[in-house]
């Protein structure tokens, strides 16, 4: 069974179960499947060790979600739309290509991880120092 249709499987499980938490680590995924969207008392999401070159803007229909984990992808940007995940507290993006960041980051201002480091960013936007909530 391909990688795909693993993590497939995994989204509609955890669809039936009305999952708070999902792993779809190491997947070697260049997409997530549109499925992932149904899952609305979704919390944790762990796409770490994928090969995401992208998120799609339909991920701001996961309102529930307070961490998600993007380390090890190939992420190059975030889509602005992120700052609609407006419970977020944690954002794990180490080991991506990010080479910046929406300035409308600021927005997530429950956000106490943001994780940046293995990424090729060469500045912030100066709006960062609004993000109070940040823990070094």
């Amino acid at each position: 069974m391909a990688n795909e249709d693993k993590a497939l499987k995994k989204i509609k499980e955890a669809i039936k179960e009305k999952a708070t938490s999902l792993v779809l680590m190491n997947y070697q995924l260049t997409s997530l499947p549109p499925e992932i969207v149904q899952l609305s008392s979704l919390e944790v999401l762990d796409l770490g060790g994928n090969q995401l070159k992208s998120l799609p803007p339909e991920i701001v229909q996961l309102s529930s979600l307070e961490t998600l984990d993007l380390r090890r992808n190939q992420l190059t940007s975030l889509p602005p739309e992120i700052v609609q995940l407006n419970s977020l507290k944690e954002l794990r993006l180490y080991g991506n290509k990010l080479t910046s960041l929406p300035p409308e980051l600021v927005q997530l201002n429950r956000l106490k991880v943001l994780g940046l480091n293995g990424n090729q960013l060469t500045s912030l936007p100066p709006e960062i120092v609004q993000l109070t909530s940040l823990k070094g």
